[in-house]
């Protein structure tokens, strides 16, 4: 249509100016008429060219509005939230160990008008020694190991005679060398073993009471420290003896 339409314009913009100029017979214009007839003309011719441009120009605007309107709306991207959950590890809990205090045999146990105390080592093969007697049992060394005997001195200073009974008191014993782990007392048969002595001691009377235990023979000749770790029902004492 809107070619159509500037076609028309020129065709009457080319018939007026022949008409003006070569004096066909007919309708005869003034030069004036002509003029105005082409002004016109022209500016028609304008208008419209002007018109297929502006709706060309708003023809491609409409389009990508539509366009815009037409595409999804994008969100914004959150940034990505980088897990920061902390990990239990099972983080080695170092569990509080009970202190053991220092305490004397006689104290830990309760026993009363008793003291006993440490007068030394031996280390034997043979505990006691084969001879006598009177000799009821003695005890022999493992194969490549010492015995390690501890000596005490368990006096009665009560002024009166005392049963001591070790084995209703429930006493145990262990005994560690050389900071190493500590392990029981060797349950003995020895009349005089400390963890198992029950006897009468007369008033201001004492008696020569032993723990045995073994060490390998190549660390007899190195004895350090020794420590006496006591355990009853509810609690654990120690007694450093070297």
């Amino acid at each position: 249509m809107k070619k159509w339409n500037r076609l028309g314009i020129i065709c009457i913009m080319s018939a007026a100016l022949p008409m003006a100029a070569c004096g066909v017979t007919g309708v005869e214009l003034t030069e004036e008429q002509n003029s105005q007839i082409v002004e016109y003309a022209a500016g028609l011719l304008l208008k419209y060219d002007a018109n297929y441009h502006g709706r060309l120009v708003q023809g491609a605007d409409l389009e990508e509005n539509q366009v815009e309107e037409e595409a999804p709306a994008t969100e914004p991207e959150e940034p990505a939230v980088e897990d920061v959950s902390e990990e239990t590890s099972v983080e080695d809990v170092a569990e509080e160990q009970e202190v053991v205090v220092e305490r004397q045999i006689e104290e830990f146990y309760g026993i009363d008008g008793i003291s006993i105390s440490y007068t030394g080592y031996e280390l034997k093969d043979t505990y006691p020694d084969a001879s006598g007697d009177d000799l009821v049992f003695s005890m022999n060394a493992s194969a490549g190991c010492k015995l390690v005997v501890l000596n005490f001195n368990v006096a009665n200073v009560s002024g009166q005679d005392i049963n001591l009974d070790m084995v209703s008191i429930d006493s145990k014993f262990r005994i560690s060398i050389n900071d190493a782990s500590p392990k029981y007392a060797l349950t003995t048969m020895l009349m005089n073993d400390l963890s198992s002595y029950i006897g009468t001691i007369p008033a201001g009377a004492s008696e020569n009471l032993v723990l045995v235990c073994e060490i390998p023979e190549e660390e007899a000749g190195g004895i350090g420290t020794i420590v006496l770790l006591m355990r009853n029902a509810a609690e654990e004492g120690q007694l450093t003896l070297n």
